[in-house]
């Protein structure tokens, strides 16, 4: 049985589960009905809060649907400054894009792009641009300002066909060792590439 919430100031611990449930069920939404039907009081009723907690978590519903984007690629903000171990960041942008979740909001982005292009925007700008800006910045730490060039086509060779087969429901999500494999193909692939 759920413990019944106390009144009064919460934690920023209790508010990040809080914006975390409140996204969980949003990315469940945005899967199941798409980004125009879904709602924010849908997501407020069956996240158990108010609808005026979801509007001051994020503002909106693109704000939403922006921040699930951002927290699929919070592997960005969680590396550091220090970051700059290429292949453990493409680990996990492997496992971090070809998560269901991930994949979800790929699928649905994908289908709702045309209607709402300050939406596709935002999901390029919160997702595959932060990436590539984060992987360019490791390769010219490890290799030299030349290396960036290939920043672009590293996050598109992490995606790679497995993206797309999980895209089409074909496969399920990669096993850690699998990610490592792919990563390892795809980090290779640029090295070498850039001799």
């Amino acid at each position: 049985m759920e413990q019944p919430r106390r009144r009064g100031r919460t934690s920023d611990a209790e508010r990040a589960e809080r914006r975390n449930e409140i996204l969980d069920v949003a990315v469940d939404s945005f899967r199941d009905v798409g980004f125009a039907r879904t709602t924010i009081e849908g997501i407020a009723t069956v996240a158990g809060v108010a609808k005026r907690t979801v509007y001051s978590y994020f503002g909106d519903k693109s704000a939403v649907f922006a921040a699930a984007v951002a927290r699929q690629h919070a592997y960005v903000d969680n590396a550091g400054e220090g970051q700059s171990d290429l292949l453990a960041a493409a680990v996990d942008i492997v496992i971090a894009l070809h998560s269901d979740n991930s994949i979800a909001l790929h699928r649905m982005m994908i289908g709702e792009a045309v209607q709402f292009p300050e939406l596709a925007a935002a999901f390029y700008e919160s997702g595959p641009a932060k990436s590539i800006a984060f992987l360019e910045k490791i390769l010219i730490d490890q290799h030299g300002q030349k290396a960036a060039l290939c920043a672009d086509q590293l996050y598109t060779l992490l995606l790679g066909e497995e993206h797309r087969r999980r895209l089409l429901g074909l496969t399920s999500e990669p096993t850690v060792e699998r990610a490592a494999q792919l990563a390892a193909r795809a980090v290779g692939c640029v090295l070498r590439s850039d001799r």
